[in-house]
């Protein structure tokens, strides 16, 4: 083991990754921080002046390289390893020349053994990539110095052994596509949003995602990048709100800060001689004026100019814009840039709002609830009857993010295996129907209420289900196994 201790930092959006590992490295007597993102890693090493850190490649604010070149700004002699599953010379070379030593995951031994002798080599930063491996490379990472007791897999997604499983199968809810995070839902409008994403995957041109906020635009784009054959290059996405002129967009083609506002961008060796890969614009419709003509040029001519008319950076990239407003109807009003609008040529990808997906609520429910159980170490087997009553008929104006980040807060509060009313935001209580009048005797059950709900809205459009369907918010489907119920136990 190493005669002194280490502090090591930790930086992975991947929780169940960061555990692993750190449980790992406590073992191997280092001191052991963590960080979420890039941003928070350069925070605590401002703090703290770790002796290593292992970061993810890539995550949501700050990618593993660019969190190397700031954390070398804090510590201009840290040594550095790149650690990747995707093996190349272009990668090789770019680790070259940022002064890192290159390590694939099939030689995971070899790394350990550095690690273990930290100490006669100075500081050190590894590179984690977060991205699923290929099948031939999903194995467990050899490691002669940590008992066999834990296991870490070389893909995050995977579980570990000892880690407890959840009461709910996640895997079985959710439908996924090839190795993806799950994109749940089996209504009509779901299904349909899987079969575009394969098909979209294959076609090499921009996308339009619109939908409203928390319907999971992002999670579609990601789908669309990791199915395509850019899904070995960067995936980079970005509010555009951000932005507030062009020249805050060139820079984000190349991934570099500015040094100073009115000095040009210097292109660093290890970007090439242009950006690959695919690039996500949220909230498009905001995207300022300045910024709209720029993006029309390099769309049209397939290069970012930087210092200087003559010193070009060749683009290789496929955009997808992300919105909840229709552009074409923000050109018509004058809003958006026609010409722009027109250039981008684009297919759009519907995401339905969850109002429009009722019957997958409760599969969310249970995956969410599944997932928040093994983060928050809890065994909550179930929503109350109340509940899943009160979700069904909520609105959800923030569509699955909302539902998430209730489920999320329940999960928290709950002291019991069983979320209650009690456990749910004051708004969402609200909802709750008032009790029946004195006056009304008579008390039914939920079931016996839906039951002669669903009759009489049967009844009003004089037997036409897919009406009634419609007037219930619920698919076609769900209405008839829900009649079919009701004619069994007549």
């Amino acid at each position: 083991m190493v005669n002194s201790v280490k502090k090591i930092l930790l930086v992975d959006d991947e929780k169940r990754l960061l555990n692993s590992m750190e449980q790992r490295l406590l073992l191997m007597g280092f001191d052991v921080m963590k960080a979420s993102s890039g941003t928070r890693a350069v925070e605590i090493a401002k703090k703290t002046q770790p002796d290593m850190a292992i970061v993810d490649l890539k995550m949501p604010d700050m990618d593993g390289l660019m969190t190397i070149t700031k954390l070398k700004e804090i510590i201009p002699d840290l040594k550095t390893v790149l650690l990747t599953g995707y093996g190349s010379k272009k990668t090789k070379q770019e680790t070259k020349t940022l002064g890192s030593d290159y390590f694939e995951k099939d030689s995971m031994s070899d790394l350990w053994n550095l690690i273990k002798g930290l100490n006669s080599h100075g500081n050190l930063v590894v590179i984690k990539p977060s991205d699923t491996t290929s099948q031939s490379k999903k194995k467990y990472l050899e490691d002669h110095f940590i008992p066999d007791r834990i296991n870490i897999f070389s893909d995050p997604h995977e579980k570990s052994l000892d880690q407890k499983p959840s009461r709910s199968n996640v895997d079985s809810i959710g439908r996924s596509l090839g190795g993806l995070p799950k994109i749940i839902g089996e209504t009509s409008g779901m299904q349909g949003v899987r079969k575009n994403i394969e098909r979209l995957a294959g076609l090499d041109c921009t996308i339009i995602i619109q939908g409203e906020s928390g319907t999971g635009k992002e999670l579609a784009a990601r789908a669309i990048h990791t199915l395509s054959h850019r899904k070995d290059q960067r995936f980079l996405a970005f509010n555009s709100g951000c932005f507030s002129n062009d020249f805050q967009f060139k820079e984000l083609l190349s991934s570099i800060e500015q040094s100073s506002p009115h000095q040009g961008l210097e292109i660093p060796d290890r970007m090439g001689k242009g950006f690959i890969g695919t690039i996500l614009l949220d909230h498009f419709e905001i995207i300022p004026e300045k910024t709209q003509c720029e993006m029309l040029k390099i769309i049209e001519n397939k290069t970012a100019g930087y210092s200087t008319d003559s010193n070009k950076m060749m683009l290789d990239i496929r955009f997808i814009i992300a919105t909840h407003q229709d552009l074409k109807k923000r050109v018509d009003e004058g809003k958006f840039n026609k010409k722009l609008y027109h250039q981008l040529n684009a297919i759009e990808l519907m995401m339905p709002s969850l109002r429009e997906r009722k019957d997958d609520i409760l599969p969310l429910c249970s995956y969410f609830l599944s997932k928040l159980n093994i983060e928050f170490e809890k065994d909550i087997e179930s929503f109350s009857d109340e509940v899943s009553s009160l979700f069904l008929s909520y609105p959800f104006p923030g569509n699955v993010r909302e539902l998430k980040h209730i489920i999320e807060r329940a999960v928290i509060l709950s002291d019991s295996s069983t979320i209650e009313i009690r456990h749910l935001p004051e708004r969402l209580s609200k909802k709750i129907p008032a009790p029946p009048s004195p006056e009304n005797k008579q008390l039914f059950t939920l079931k016996e209420m839906e039951k002669n709900h669903i009759l009489k809205v049967i009844e009003f459009t004089k037997g036409n289900k897919s009406k009634a369907a419609e007037i219930l918010c619920i698919s076609r489907g769900a209405l008839w196994r829900k009649l079919k119920q009701i004619n069994a136990e007549k």
